[in-house]
């Protein structure tokens, strides 16, 4: 573990965290919304995505899989391994980077440990997309089990998320904090 933390803060720069963070953008304003209508006449309704609700059913899954027809499911399928899993990675990575850097900044290096919370989103993230592949590739057998844990995959990525946001949010404020005591001080 800690040749992974050596790894992190010595990786944790400003000009990662920067390209992380154009990354970031990119995935979401053009290639997580766009990959499928470049692959397939099929547009996928964003909103319908498996990946950005919180929970969902059996139902739910299989009634989005049918109405994507067959070139839909395999753009899913496609973006699902192309884009999806490299953006789990970059987001991991970049924002425990943010959160090292922080706490750094803030004097917090002894909870360095909670910078591995972005890793869990990925983690989750990554075993959500595999899944819905899963799900997508045995199509039309449904696969109960599978989908109602992907669903808890998919929760558990969103409940690491929040909490990802909270202390990157709860680390700025107190950086904020500091500062503004600082020029009093002075």
């Amino acid at each position: 573990m800690k040749h992974f933390y050596t790894f992190l803060t010595k990786f944790a720069t400003k000009r990662n965290i920067s390209i992380g963070l154009f990354l970031i953008v990119l995935f979401n304003v053009i290639l997580l919304p766009k990959f499928p209508e470049l692959i397939s006449a099929i547009e996928i309704d964003i909103k319908s995505i498996l990946d950005l609700k919180f929970s969902y059913s059996t139902d739910v899954a299989y009634t989005l899989f049918e109405n994507l027809g067959e070139q839909g499911r395999n753009a899913y399928k496609l973006s699902e391994l192309f884009i999806d899993f490299p953006y789990a990675i970059i987001y991991g990575f970049t924002y425990a980077f943010i959160i090292l850097t922080l706490f750094k900044i803030n004097n917090l290096e002894r909870f360095n440990i909670v910078s591995l919370t972005p890793f869990l989103i990925s983690w989750f993230d990554i075993l959500e997309n595999t899944g819905i592949i899963v799900m997508l590739s045995k199509y039309p057998t449904k696969l109960n089990t599978i989908c109602s844990l992907t669903s808890t995959f998919t929760s558990l990525k969103w409940i690491f998320a929040v909490i990802t946001f909270v202390i990157v949010l709860t680390s700025l404020i107190y950086l904020i904090i500091l500062k503004s005591k600082l020029r009093i001080k002075n």
